[in-house]
């Protein structure tokens, strides 16, 4: 063997030693580790050399040293090696509880979901909603029905049960708590409309199609009791009142606008993807059950998302607190219960008492005065949802999908509208001009729809096309506007324990209003045409604006006359 391999074979065989070694250090290092607290590299190491006063202190002794830059000494418990420390972990399980570790699912409930919920919970369920809204005319046709009153019928079912739903569960809701109902009412909707999507598929006649409709509109109720919860989140969170109320309520006034911008399109799309043969459905009484089965699927999916991330504001009302901080309660056993009260405890009465009526000077007054607002408005707004999309096929030869795609079109109007106008509007002019600006757009788009509809058949197409396309535009303009006025006016002139109860007034009354209105809205489109129709809807809208005008002007008369008389008094 030559010199230099004898050297390579030397040097390698040197470095064993030195291998073997380091990892006894290594090994050494890890056990003694287990015993030994390690040395604290922190500002209060450095802090002991920097200052003058410490410098002495450390020269004393190693004892003194060792307390500046070590840890303090640890139990005997803690010195004992960690496999022995988790054994004895292991033993004392019963006495002491450990925390599991937090996975991804887990930190997203660690944070307050609820109003996000909301709002996500009302476009699914309005997004079920406007998904049947192309489908209107084949439900016609499934069944046979001429354009009048029985065509009428199946826009007047579903709010039928609305009656008693809107009243019962919104009132329940203030006992049993927001989460709890909301949740069960988006459940039993969701389980009423698989029952309506069965009844197509199977061919059930009229009369029972139309029960389902009503056994799933009792269970409506979603709408007023989520206003009713925006209203004690807003009441709650810092900066609130009417400012962070109509912000909340222009949010879901925007999913639910989001909603009839996919809704109509999805409903459209699902419909012709059907007749294609796409997704293995055929036959027209096949392609309308499945668009109602995914309606239903949405509801369902709505009624989930409550349960998982809303948190309850209470079950008997909530406590409105002097001061925004708001109080969780520890004792409580519900986690998803947030209490909030006052510093002492105890609810400030002065916050629960009539805030402010703009249409009433009391309280029934003022809510009565906005719920008749408010069913006039449904009354022409129910009008126009039931007959526009015939409409849009008579005069202008579309079809389904085409239908959906317009009422899209029209609800991103709408939508920006709500996601950038509404709110600002309505804190610069207040609910009275939201109001009245919104019922007079809904009116005047009605009014050239109802023109446009009795133009001869004759005509240009292009001319015809304008005014509906324009008329609809200015329609849907005006919805936003007028959308959060009302609940904004109802939710600030009630305390908050009768929330539930007044929304869900509110929503009966609209609701009877959307039942009569098709039928006989439907009658006379039965009798004098469609632009009769129209006509009469704008007239309900032109009539909520005098209602509003003229409670607004007894108001204001009775408020500068208590002014006045009490002027004398004062300067005495």
């Amino acid at each position: 063997m030559s010199a230099p391999a004898t050297q390579r074979r030397h040097r390698r065989l040197s470095l064993i030693p030195v291998t073997i070694a380091s990892f006894a250090v290594a090994a050494n290092s890890i056990s003694v580790s287990n015993y030994f607290p390690p040395v604290i590299h922190s500002n209060r190491h450095v802090s002991c050399f920097a200052n003058p006063q410490l410098k002495l202190s450390v020269g004393i002794g190693y004892r003194r040293r060792r307390q500046c830059c070590y840890a303090p000494a640890r139990s005997s418990t803690e010195l004992q090696p960690t496999a022995l420390r988790a054994s004895n972990t292991l033993d004392h399980d019963d006495d002491h509880s450990t925390e599991p570790p937090r996975t991804s699912f887990s930190k997203i409930f660690k944070h307050d979901l609820s109003v996000p919920a909301v709002l996500l919970a009302s476009f699914l369920n309005l997004l079920g909603f406007t998904m049947a809204s192309p489908i209107q005319p084949a439900l016609g046709k499934h069944f046979s029905l001429p354009i009048g009153a029985s065509f009428g019928s199946l826009s007047s079912a579903y709010p039928l049960g609305m009656l008693l739903g809107v009243f019962v569960w919104p009132t329940l809701s203030d006992v049993l708590g927001r989460k709890f109902v909301m949740s069960l009412t988006l459940f039993g909707s969701g389980m009423g409309l698989l029952l309506q999507s069965y009844g197509i598929r199977k061919c059930w006649t009229l009369e029972q199609f139309l029960t389902a409709r009503v056994l799933t509109g009792c269970f409506a109720g979603n709408s007023p009791i989520s206003k009713a919860y925006l209203a004690d989140r807003g009441s709650l969170s810092s900066g609130g009142g009417r400012g962070e109320l109509s912000k909340y309520l222009a949010w879901k006034d925007a999913a639910s606008t989001l909603a009839f911008i996919l809704g109509p399109v999805f409903g459209g799309l699902v419909y012709q993807l059907c007749g294609r043969g796409v997704l293995g459905v055929t036959g027209e009484s096949n392609r309308i059950s499945f668009v109602i089965l995914c309606s239903a699927v949405a509801s369902l999916l709505a009624s989930m998302a409550i349960m998982l991330f809303v948190k309850n504001t209470g079950s008997s009302g909530v406590k409105i607190p002097r001061s925004p901080a708001v109080a969780h309660d520890n004792k409580n056993e519900d986690k998803d219960t947030i209490i909030d009260a006052t510093k002492d405890g105890e609810c400030d009465t002065s916050t629960t008492e009539l805030i402010s009526c703009p249409l009433g000077s009391t309280l029934w007054a003022g809510v009565a005065s906005v719920a008749v607002v408010s069913s006039l408005y449904h009354a022409a707004d129910s009008t126009f949802f039931a007959f526009f999309p015939t409409l849009l096929q008579n005069r202008l030869h579309v079809g389904t999908q085409a239908v959906g795609m317009a009422l899209t079109s029209f609800a991103i109007v709408s939508f920006a509208m709500s996601a950038f106008v509404s709110s600002r509007f309505l804190k610069a002019f207040g609910p009275v001009t939201a109001c009245t600006t919104g019922l007079g757009a809904v009116g005047t788009g009605l009014w050239t729809l109802g023109y446009a509809a009795s133009l001869p058949a004759g005509i240009n197409m292009g001319v015809t096309a304008a005014f509906i396309l324009g008329a609809s535009a200015l329609y849907y303009i005006g919805v936003p506007l007028f959308g959060p006025s009302v609940p904004t006016m109802l939710l600030l002139c009630v305390p908050a324990h009768k929330r539930g109860a007044v929304m869900g007034f509110d929503g009966a009354v609209n609701t009877l209003a959307r039942v009569i209105s098709p039928l006989v809205i439907g009658e006379i489109h039965r009798v004098k045409g469609a632009g009769a129709c129209f006509r009469v809807a704008g007239s309900c809208a032109y009539a909520a604006v005098g209602v509003a005008l003229f409670r607004r002007h007894l108001v204001l008369r009775k408020m500068f006359g208590k002014s006045s008389s009490a002027t004398p008094a004062d300067a005495k």
